[in-house]
């Protein structure tokens, strides 16, 4: 009964063979709705007969599984799926290819599932290859933007740059450990662990799949196809931003115990995340195109992912890959709200959400209600977190992660302050909205994120963090985590260098050179546009 749930990756494509046949532009979100809400239902089976019985379910000669890892993945890219389709069913009806949109959404969620759910390399390339092509033809659905081709194509470049690293990493672990199975390979790799290997191919590897997964991750320097893929459709955007993003972490997580047996490539993964999230971090507060700033704040949030693997928190990775994807989708699927509202209002909009949780509609009494709620949140759980630093040595064991988690926290703070309206009279209600806001996801993370690590790993959680030699201490994070947010309090509240230019005083030239070099983004893409001119 149970391996039922091993033919969720064929059902979208069966739901694009269906939608093939369908004249009735109206039938073709609901079929493709109705039938999708199976394969939520089946992830949700899954996870639970997964938790239940603490067993995997393999198939199909052992090519697929839904193993710990899928019964986490699934059902978040199923229910993720339901909410894009359904966006999409009112979004796109007035575009040409209506049909075509829902086939070719069908098709990539169909690639991501057998990516999760795969058990074998072979199988793992061909959903990275159709994942590629998937996305290309969605970012390029509005043909008759040259604009939208020419990201498209800059987009499959990368793209294919990282099928063509992952292939020659499969290739190479093949030839090295003789099995392709994943399952197996570990085993091999957790054996390995246990003894002293330094071979100079394993680390070869494990920077191949490292490289690979930067590439589809959109870590810097392979960043640029996500920020310049906001021509496509808004409900594409929020595919990618919460999905096809995603896979790079996804694919580490499958390699965890090879990456195990490689710390040096863990150290290169925990550098390269830093500088990408400050770097995008920056980016996203000077870019004035709102989907373009939500595409630096995605590659930030992707730079925070791969550091907390490079720390070997994989499965904190897995969380935060989560949290953010519900986080960027909701912002992505309000963006086109936004910009209406904002053609209308030279001001900030209000929207509902800002009317629900922020809007003061009876008084000071409203204001000493949300005081009272935001106290009663942030001291029992400071005190909580405080008994455990003091009772648990566990909690010792995580901080790196914790204060990472407090990084991808700062982006949130950013992105919270640059949609709503904030004065100098309501601050002190910021602050405690922001700080509560740190408190619970410092308190879920407890909660929900060591519970998912010990589901995920287990015991062998803890040889993750022994792996990663790179010494992050609680002080130097604490320290790297105050210049940081120093770094964007200036960038979000001195505004003078570009309100400057409209008054007689001039700017310091290293001032000047400074936000124009964050302006143009650090001059990449114009450096990628020439480097691509004449052949696109």
């Amino acid at each position: 009964m149970e391996k039922i749930i091993l033919l969720i990756p064929g059902i979208p494509i069966v739901i694009a063979f269906l939608l093939i046949f369908v004249k009735k532009k109206e039938f073709i979100p609901k079929i493709s709705l109705i039938l999708s809400s199976m394969i939520a239902l089946l992830g949700l089976y899954g996870a639970y007969y997964v938790i239940s019985n603490d067993t995997q379910i393999t198939g199909f000669g052992g090519l697929l599984i839904y193993n710990q890892l899928s019964a986490v993945l699934v059902p978040y890219v199923a229910i993720l799926g339901l909410v894009i389709r359904k966006y999409a069913t009112k979004y796109m009806w007035d575009e040409a290819g209506y049909k075509r949109f829902f086939i070719l959404l069908n098709f990539i969620f169909a690639s991501i599932y057998l990516l999760v759910m795969s058990n074998n390399l072979i199988v793992l390339a061909l959903a990275w290859q159709l994942m590629s092509i998937g996305l290309y033809l969605l970012v390029s659905f509005n043909v008759g933007s040259k604009t939208a081709v020419k990201n498209a194509r800059w987009t499959m470049y990368i793209h294919k740059g990282a099928d063509l690293v992952f292939l020659l990493a499969v290739i190479l672990t093949y030839k090295t450990f003789q099995s392709l199975d994943l399952a197996t390979l570990s085993e091999k790799w957790l054996l390995m662990s246990k003894t002293s290997v330094d071979e100079p191919i394993i680390f070869v590897i494990g920077l191949l799949f490292l490289i690979a997964a930067m590439m589809k991750s959109a870590i810097v320097p392979f960043h640029i196809w996500l920020p310049y893929t906001s021509e496509a459709p808004t409900p594409v955007s929020g595919l990618m931003h919460a999905g096809v993003v995603n896979v790079g972490g996804i694919l580490l997580n499958k390699l965890a115990y090879l990456l195990m047996l490689t710390p040096g490539v863990l150290n290169i993964a925990f550098g390269i995340g830093l500088f990408t999230a400050i770097f995008a971090s920056a980016l996203m507060l000077v870019v004035s195109d709102i989907k373009r700033s939500l595409g630096y704040s995605t590659v930030g949030q992707m730079g925070y992912m791969i550091m907390e693997i490079g720390l070997g928190a994989f499965s904190l990775a897995v969380y935060h890959l989560i949290v953010h994807g519900i986080f960027k989708a909701t912002l992505f699927l309000e963006s086109g709200a936004l910009i209406k509202y904002a053609r209308h209002d030279p001001n900030i909009p209000e929207r509902l959400s800002y009317k629900v949780f922020w809007e003061d509609k009876t008084g000071n009494r409203s204001n000493r209600l949300f005081y009272l709620i935001a106290l009663f949140t942030i001291l029992p759980v400071l005190a909580f977190i405080g008994v455990k630093m003091v009772l648990s040595e566990e909690f010792f064991e995580f901080n790196a992660a914790i204060v990472i988690l407090a990084f991808a926290w700062l982006t949130g703070t950013q992105l919270f302050l640059s949609f709503f309206k904030v004065s100098k009279s309501d601050s002190i209600q910021v602050i405690l909205a922001l700080v509560s806001t740190f408190v619970l996801i410092l308190f879920t993370y407890e909660f929900i994120g060591l519970t998912l690590e010990h589901f995920l790993y287990g015991e062998d959680a803890l040889l993750f963090y022994k792996a990663a030699t790179l010494n992050v201490t609680m002080a130097s994070s604490m320290v790297m985590l105050a210049v940081i947010m120093t770094i964007g309090w200036l960038f979000m509240y001195k505004q003078h260098f570009v309100e400057i230019s409209h008054a007689d005083i001039k700017p310091s030239k290293m001032k000047w050179l400074f936000y124009k070099l964050l302006a143009k983004e650090g001059f990449y893409f114009e450096i990628f546009k020439r480097s691509k001119k004449g052949r696109l």
